[in-house]
């Protein structure tokens, strides 16, 4: 119903002929009077069905669709209200059988009168399904149902609300000298609240504990350091990423990776080798060439393969330190010197080392050359995380979790870990573990 439409009030009377006779008239009289000259008169709308039959029941509110009921006539003292058969002669109505019909109404009517002895079981049995229903407790007098409806409405025309307008027209009937103030009775359905389900707590989300994140959702921070590397690699630079191991530059060059294709201008194919995993500088050539995509070569031959091809990669490093190892020469990191020298190279390079760069190759120093990756490469320094950093990072992991790390748990994996990266994953772990210890993963 939208807040222009008015609120469809639907008068019901029934005053059977073998029961004693009702100032029916009356009371619906008074009742239009008090809407006619309410605040706001155009918000009621008024509609009266007389002499009503069990039948006429739904066809009014059917018809109608009201979203106040107001009935009045006879109630038995068994509950039952009185309405009339064909005869005019009184058909008594039990309470469930009311109550299942306006069960079928609980989205339309907000409210129910009942303006009638006995009516409070009526009432009962409606407000499980209807927000508020009113019913009398007792046997009522026809000047007391009048002056309980007249004070009703006038609050009601006045926008109070149906629990306040119940209160004035008990008042309403003191007012009149009437001694049956306490027998109107409101009930108000009571809605039971869906329980909010409790979240059930997720597997362990601080891995990996150790190796290259690989999952983009499960990398974390960077951001910086990688602006600054594809600004640094757009310019026609290479880099190289400086820092104690085990901080991360692997899980870097992995996300370098992913975002290369997308981030590059010129575009470049990302290439990744762990020299970890090459045996020497014969494996290492067949290792690159076999990611670019052509037949194994090296020296001159690479060189021309590239530049007659015209191929364009940028090449990711890790663990370079391997270099240094037996099974491989100078040349070899000289050559990777001289394809990546110049803005348009064929090769970009990001490196990661754990030394900085002029103390990395110290045979070059020897043949009174400068490093291989030196004036090529511009250095960046990864950092152990600050204490920002770590509470973000926790906080990254648990969104969406029921558990919660508490501020001295999170004091002491600051304090323990000095920022490495690796013993906050380690350490963030157990915590979570001790607080959910099933682990499936």
């Amino acid at each position: 119903m939208s807040s222009s439409s008015p609120i469809k009030i639907l008068f019901l009377a029934a005053d059977p002929s073998d029961e004693s006779r009702l100032r029916l008239g009356q009371e619906i009289r008074d009742i239009k009077e008090r809407l006619r000259i309410a605040k706001e008169a155009d918000k009621y709308q008024l509609e009266q069905r007389e002499s009503v039959r069990v039948g006429d029941i739904t066809q009014a509110i059917f018809d109608f669709e009201p979203q106040i009921i107001h009935f009045s006539g006879h109630g038995t003292n068994q509950g039952e209200l009185c309405f009339e058969d064909e005869l005019g002669t009184a058909k008594p109505v039990e309470a469930e059988a009311l109550a299942a019909m306006f069960e079928l109404l609980e989205s339309q009517v907000k409210c129910v009168i009942l303006n009638a002895c006995y009516s409070e079981i009526q009432a009962q049995a409606i407000a499980k399904h209807i927000p508020f229903a009113i019913g009398m407790n007792d046997a009522i007098g026809d000047k007391a149902a009048i002056a309980f409806a007249v004070g009703f409405y006038k609050a009601l025309g006045a926008n109070r609300s149906i629990e306040d307008a119940c209160k004035f027209g008990c008042v309403e009937i003191r007012l009149q000298g009437i001694p049956e103030h306490l027998k109107p009775v409101i009930y108000k359905r009571e809605i039971t609240p869906t329980p909010t389900p409790t979240p059930t707590p997720k597997n362990n989300p601080f891995v990996p504990l150790t190796g290259i994140v690989k999952d983009p959702n499960k990398f974390f921070g960077r951001k910086r350091e990688i602006s600054w590397i594809f600004e640094t690699l757009n310019s026609g630079s290479s880099v190289a990423l400086i820092g104690k191991r085990e901080i991360g530059k692997s899980s870097l060059l992995w996300a370098i990776q992913q975002q290369a294709e997308a981030k590059l201008t010129p575009p470049r194919k990302p290439i990744y080798l762990d020299m970890s995993q090459v045996y020497d500088e014969e494996d290492f050539y067949f290792a690159l060439c076999d990611e670019m995509g052509i037949e194994e070569c090296k020296g001159f031959r690479l060189n021309r393969t590239l530049a007659k091809q015209r191929l364009r990669f940028l090449l990711l490093l890790d663990e370079i330190e391997k270099m240094t190892w037996e099974g491989f020469t100078n040349q070899v990191r000289g050559q990777l010197r001289g394809l990546a020298n110049g803005r348009d190279a064929p090769l970009r390079l990001v490196v990661a080392a754990s030394t900085s760069l002029d103390r990395l190759f110290p045979d070059s120093h020897e043949l009174g050359m400068v490093s291989p990756f030196q004036n090529i490469c511009l250095e960046e320094e990864i950092e152990l995380w600050n204490e920002a950093t770590v509470r973000d990072f926790i906080s990254d992991r648990l969104v969406n979790n029921p558990i919660r790390f508490t501020e001295s748990e999170i004091t002491q994996i600051i304090e323990s870990c000095g920022g490495h990266p690796k013993d906050i994953m380690q350490m963030c772990y157990r915590t979570y573990a001790a607080k959910f210890p099933i682990i499936i993963e």
